[in-house]
């Protein structure tokens, strides 16, 4: 099996190397594709994905993740939802035992981009992304037609996400509903997404002291 790999010229230039394994197959690539292109220079960072990309389960995206996991120097990150799954607790764990950041999103990836325009109540979802996919649609006219089949986030609805100090926001909304589930484990923060965890990570929004 192929082996990704930072390029020996990422790490001579000081930046900080993340490996980042997702669920999807573009969506949550290009959200990151993106983050490296704005922030990536000027913060010191580059995140590095599969070469290729394909619908996984969480299972999969953490067997993915070795194919660097142990690496020195590489920071690895699973991103997933939730959906509903019975064995999330368990990968979860799996993940940690391996050293692998978990930015887990429940029900989905998209209650993350819409705390990136408003906040979302902590009423439970039981697993069903209805309420937030019609919210996204009618909070930014970048997102009206966000459906599936349409869920790439190109150049216009990132700068739809980043304007206004969207992601300084959404951070600080992910970390209020995060803040009801502490003693939670992972299959039952309905609703909560840790992706404000990776932003923290990369530098783009610092953590409160």
């Amino acid at each position: 099996m192929t082996r990704a790999t930072s390029r020996p010229q990422d790490r001579r230039r000081g930046n900080r190397i993340f490996y980042a394994v997702a669920e999807g197959q573009g969506t949550e690539y290009d959200y990151l594709g993106y983050l490296n292109q704005f922030y990536g220079s000027d913060l010191r960072f580059i995140i590095r994905s599969p070469s290729q990309r394909r619908g996984l389960s969480p299972s999969r995206v953490v067997d993915e993740t070795d194919r660097v996991v142990g690496e020195t120097g590489i920071e690895v990150w699973a991103l997933f939802d939730h959906d509903g799954r019975p064995d999330i607790d368990q990968v979860c764990a799996r993940a940690n035992r391996r050293h692998v950041r978990v930015a887990l999103s429940h029900p989905s990836f998209e209650l993350w981009l819409l705390l990136h325009f408003q906040d979302f109540s902590t009423a439970a979802q039981g697993g069903s992304n209805d309420v937030i996919m019609e919210r996204l649609r009618a909070v930014h006219p970048a997102f009206a037609d966000y459906r599936e089949g349409n869920k790439r986030i190109d150049a216009r609805r990132f700068d739809a996400l980043r304007e206004d100090d969207n992601i300084r926001r959404a951070v600080d909304r992910a970390r209020r509903l995060s803040d009801h589930f502490t003693y939670q484990t992972p299959a039952n923060r309905d609703p909560s997404t840790d992706v404000h965890l990776l932003i923290e990570r990369l530098g783009i929004v610092r953590r409160p002291r």
